[in-house]
Formats: C-alpha cells, sequence, structure tokens
C-alpha cells in the first residue's frame, strides 16, 4: 500500500472506528484477520491482509467464508480482544502502521495497543514507540527529483509518488506535490492494468482510474475485488483438499465395509452346524461336556461341529442359529450402506460431492439444530431452528429461565416472553449486533414462547420481545423475573401446537 493513501485512509479509519467495540476475530486464509466491529446498522468488518507491496486493509460488510475451525492465531486474539472498545487511534502513516488504544484489562495479557503493520502483521503491545506518531519532514521537490533513493530516509516519498512527479511539468508537479504534503488531496484514485485493478492512490494516474471521494470507499472497492478472489481461490484449495481426504476415507469406510460383509458370512454358515446339530440331537441331547460331535447334514453330509462345553447341545445348536439369524439381519444394512459409500465415492470422483462442515464425516450430516456450546450444556433448555436457519433456545424451568441470559446468550441476541403474564424465556441467537431476522423468524421464536406461557391454550397471545442487553435480572426479584429497560416491540402470533415438533 502507498505510504501517502494510507495517511488518508489511516485517518478516515480513526475518525469512523473510534469508540466502538472489537466483537470477534476471525482468520480466513494465513496471513488475512478479520475484526468484526459493533454497528447498529448493518455488518462490519475490517479485513486487513498485509503485504510487502500490495496489502489491503478496508471496511466491508461482507465477511469471508471461513474455515470450519478456527486457526489458532485467530482463537488467540479473539479472546484477548473481544468486546474491547477502540479507545484512540494512533498513526504512524509513513511507516504503514496504525495503533488502536483499547480499554484495559486486567489478565497479564491484557495489552493496551493493537499495532496492524501493513508490511508485517497484527501484534499486541503495551505501549508504542515514543516517536510512533510523529509526522515526518517533507524535502523540497527538487532533491527528491535529482535522488532515486530518497524513500530509504524519507519512506513516505514513495517511489511510485516519485516516478509520477517526474512525469508531470514542473507547475503540475509542485501542485501535486503541495496536495500531497499538505494532506489536501480530496480524490483517490484506483488505476488498472488491463482488467486489473492496481492498488490505490492519492493522485490521478490516467484517464481510465476509477475515482472516489473517499480514501476508505477507494479501498474498499480495491480490496474486495483483489482480495476476495483470492480467498475463494484459497476456499477452492482447501475443497479440493478436503475432497482427497474424503476419497480416502470413503475408500477407507468401504474396506471395512468388505471385512465386516467377510465377517457376516462367516457367521451366516453357522447355520448349516445349527441344521447338521438339529437333525440328529435325539443322540446327545441329554449329554454333558461335550467339545465335539460327529454329525451328517441332510446336504452337506458328515461333519465335525464344534460345541462349547460349557453349553448343553441343545444350548449350542440355539447359539448357531442366533449367530447365523444375526448375520442374515446385517446383510440389508451392509447393502445399504455400500449404496451409500459408493454413490457419495462417485460424486467426489467427479468434483460434484458437495463439502459440508461435517463433509469430513462420511455419514449423513445430523438434522436439527446446532448443540450448545459445552458452557451452558448443562442448562435446561430445549433447542429449535426456524426455518430461515436460526437457533432458538428456550428454558424448561425458572432455574434456566434465570442462567440463559448470562450463559446462553449474547448482547445482541433477542430476548422474548409472553406479555403480563409468565412465560419460558427465549432467546434467538445472532451471529453479530447488525445481522438481519427475517420477520417470519420472528414469530417463529415468539410462538415457540407462547406455547410455553399462560397463553398456551388460547389461539394467539401476545409476545414482547428485546435485545438481551436491554434485559436484566434484579437483586431481590424471584428467579427468572427480569427487568426490560428498552422493548423492542409486541408480536401478535397464532399458536400451532406441531410447530415444537415442527422446528425441533
Amino acid at each position: 500500500m502507498e505510504a501517502n493513501f494510507f495517511r488518508f485512509l489511516s485517518a478516515e479509519l480513526a475518525s469512523f472506528l473510534s469508540g466502538r467495540r472489537i466483537d470477534k476475530v476471525f482468520g480466513p486464509a494465513p496471513g488475512v484477520w478479520v475484526l468484526a466491529i459493533q454497528n447498529t446498522g448493518e455488518p462490519l468488518h475490517m479485513i486487513f491482509r498485509p503485504a510487502k507491496s500490495a496489502g489491503h486493509l478496508f471496511l466491508s460488510p461482507v465477511k469471508p467464508v471461513n474455515p470450519q475451525t478456527a486457526p489458532a492465531m485467530a482463537m488467540w486474539f479473539r479472546k484477548r480482544l473481544r468486546n474491547r472498545k477502540i479507545l484512540a487511534v494512533h498513526r504512524d502513516w509513513p511507516n504503514l502502521r496504525l495503533a488502536f488504544e483499547l480499554t484495559p484489562r486486567t489478565d497479564p495479557d491484557g495489552k493496551t495497543f493493537l499495532i496492524l503493520d501493513c508490511r508485517t502483521g497484527m501484534t499486541l503491545a503495551d505501549e508504542l514507540p515514543q516517536s510512533f506518531s510523529d509526522e515526518p519532514e517533507w524535502p523540497a521537490l527538487e532533491d527528491v527529483l535529482d535522488d532515486p533513493e530518497i524513500w530509504r530516509a524519507y519512506p513516505h516519498i514513495s517511489p511510485l509518488l516519485r516516478k509520477v512527479l517526474a512525469g508531470l511539468p514542473e507547475d503540475q508537479a509542485h501542485a501535486l506535490y503541495f496536495r500531497v504534503a499538505t494532506a489536501s488531496a480530496d480524490q483517490f484514485h484506483i488505476p488498472r492494468s488491463g482488467d486489473r485493478r492496481q492498488p490505490p492512490t492519492a493522485w490521478p494516474n490516467g484517464n481510465d482510474d476509477e475515482v472516489f471521494a473517499s480514501a476508505v470507499d477507494a479501498a474498499r472497492a480495491y480490496g474486495e475485488s483483489t482480495l476476495f478472489p483470492l480467498l475463494d481461490m484459497e476456499e477452492d484449495k482447501a475443497q479440493t483438499v478436503q475432497l482427497k481426504r474424503v476419497r480416502k476415507k470413503l475408500k477407507r469406510n468401504l474396506a471395512r465395509l468388505d471385512e465386516e460383509q467377510a465377517r457376516l458370512e462367516t457367521l451366516a454358515a453357522e447355520q448349516i452346524k445349527a441344521e447338521a446339530l438339529q437333525a440328529e440331537l435325539y443322540r446327545f441331547k441329554n449329554a454333558e461336556g461335550l467339545e465335539s460331535v460327529e454329525v451328517s447334514h441332510p446336504v452337506h453330509g458328515t461333519m465335525t461341529v464344534p460345541l462349547n462345553p460349557f453349553l448343553s447341545p441343545t444350548e449350542n445348536m440355539e447359539r448357531y442359529f442366533k449367530l447365523s439369524a444375526k448375520a442374515q439381519r446385517g446383510f440389508p444394512h451392509i447393502e445399504r450402506r455400500r449404496r451409500e459409500l459408493l454413490s457419495q465415492l462417485a460424486k467426489a470422483e467427479d468434483g460434484t460431492l458437495e463439502i459440508h462442515p461435517a463433509a469430513h464425516q462420511s455419514s449423513p450430516e445430523p438434522e436439527g439444530p446446532a448443540a450448545l456450546p459445552k458452557r451452558f450444556r448443562g442448562l435446561a433448555v430445549s433447542l429449535f431452528r426456524t426455518t430461515d436457519g436460526f437457533t432458538v433456545i428456550r428454558g424448561k424451568n425458572k432455574q434456566a429461565n434465570h442462567h440463559m441470559l448470562s450463559k446462553a446468550a449474547s448482547p445482541f441476541d433477542y430476548w422474548f416472553h409472553a406479555e403480563d403474564g409468565p412465560s419460558s424465556h427465549v432467546i434467538l441467537k445472532r451471529d453479530h449486533p447488525g445481522q438481519d431476522v427475517p420477520e417470519a423468524s420472528l414469530i417463529q421464536a415468539a410462538a415457540l414462547c407462547g406455547l410455553k406461557s399462560y397463553r398456551k391454550d388460547d389461539g394467539k397471545a401476545d409476545i414482547m420481545y428485546a435485545l438481551v442487553k436491554d434485559v436484566r435480572k434484579v437483586k431481590g426479584f424471584n428467579l427468572g423475573q427480569v427487568a426490560v429497560d428498552r422493548k423492542l416491540g409486541t408480536l401478535r402470533v397464532d399458536l400451532d401446537p406441531d410447530l415444537d415438533s415442527r422446528l425441533a
């Protein structure tokens, strides 16, 4: 990223992000960081990819696709940054560095500053170098044009800026140099090389430039059009690796199925021994301690049948029949499973197999809502999934209702309760504060609440809802009783008794 463009971009980011909180950290690909920023409107993500030349730093409502399991460093940063407010933004723009001063934490890892270095990466620090925010000197334009290595002493005089200045008439070069040095540029440009966008600049580059009124808009246009395709390529690579793993596992499961088939066929053959014993059981029906007997099968002729000496001949015969029957019951399952595996393998071979979060498992993906995280699995709650895919949690008793707010909910989740009477507490989970919830899901969550309320036997119920952050427990109240500081509204919903089973 060119230093002078970064000067304008970092100033706009400082103004926009100060006072906001970091919600979560993601690592969609090696060397790429996504910071979800709490926002009251549409989702907001700061996407950062350090690189020596064409790095990325931009804001976007779109969160890139993330791997099924978050990288270790993403989890490390997430633990240390989540819900911390950005108090101030410090800029070392000549060196492409930005530092967020964060609200303090009491733990040893609660560093004060999050530093984004566009060349090296993202780090946490207790303090900044004393000269971090110093403004640089601007040498005379003549010195800039005479010294091709001037950027070594003055990193903000980038080779790109010097090249542009050298190609302009003297008066235009002086005017551009003045605008850049005084940070008075009011337009930002993305040049093109063929069909490809080049990193944005604070000056015009040619007639085919894309022009933007703000550095944030230019950075977003460049970032979304150049970084997102790279991330898609990374996702394609991950899909290819995943398909290889799936194919390998499917073939391994088919081999195990062949082994199981052979084992069942051995058990099925035990019926011959049982039939031979049955044909001549009268000869040694009351004998004890026999280890084997010579018998003649009506079809297979004379054979020696091993016996368990601790069982009677009759019990041995019954045991052989049971083993054979067990094998016969297993054969249909073996065939069904073989058809499933062969079908999946055929799709994996031709690349049409869809890779889901649980695609590395050869068994079908389980239906129903995802299991609750471990930290609140002990709660007495019921889980549901709306037709739009949102998870809904409903308390089964007063204690569960009491603990749901602190253990099962985020501040930006929705909370539901019957109007003017007792009911279960219901939480509709959201992924982030700006996530829109379709009206159908709100109505379904409200109806699930009404079905466990004093209005459950009525045809309709009035259900109020609010953000979890506006619902609080009050000292002295009974379990499950809360105060609502700000209600979002009331929904009148039809109570369908079958809704529980449909959404469970």
